[in-house]
């Protein structure tokens, strides 16, 4: 497939991923709230977390210690399955290992993007993305916000990308 198709491909399975691990936390974490703009930002939220801390500080560590075994369980599921199958799948869609790095690198600078306006606009709309914003301000700052929310999705987007490099059809 060529460029645009597996982007498109690698777009909607991410996103589409994601969307079912955020159903699945609305119906069994106690205390979900559902709101739409919070169900849109947990779609595009796992971008933001860098692919070292997804494995070990936020996945694998809390596992360890944790008190509530499945929601954190979930968590990690939620932060690695969804970018691992859609890098495994696309590498097998596309045709060259350009195409298929490129259209993840696409895929997680959209996405990132689009985590970043949803982060801009949504405080006005919805009170708990608001208290992320804030949170994400007071460490970084606005300016800091938005740039770390890029450089998480250029992180994921080159490390995720190098795996569905290695594992394209082309190169097995």
């Amino acid at each position: 497939m060529n460029l645009l198709k597996t982007f498109i491909v690698s777009l909607v399975i991410y996103t589409g991923l994601n969307a079912v691990f955020t159903l699945i936390a609305m119906f069994t974490v106690p205390g979900f709230h559902i709101n739409i703009m919070v169900i849109t930002n947990m779609i595009f939220a796992p971008i933001f977390i860098f692919p070292g801390a997804a494995w070990s500080t936020i996945g694998i560590l809390p596992l360890l210690t944790s008190t509530d075994f499945f929601t954190d369980f979930m968590l990690f599921l939620n932060l690695i399955v969804p970018p691992l199958v859609t890098v495994i799948v696309t590498s097998f869609l596309g045709d060259r290992k350009k195409t298929v790095f490129r259209a993840w690198i696409l895929t997680a600078l959209i996405t990132c993007l689009g985590y970043a306006l949803l982060l801009g606009i949504a405080p006005v709309l919805s009170y708990n993305i608001g208290v992320v914003w804030a949170a994400k301000v007071a460490i970084y700052g606005e300016l800091g916000t938005i740039l770390v929310v890029i450089i998480a999705g250029i992180a994921n987007g080159l490390f995720y990308g190098g795996v569905a490099y290695i594992i394209t059809k082309e190169g097995i």
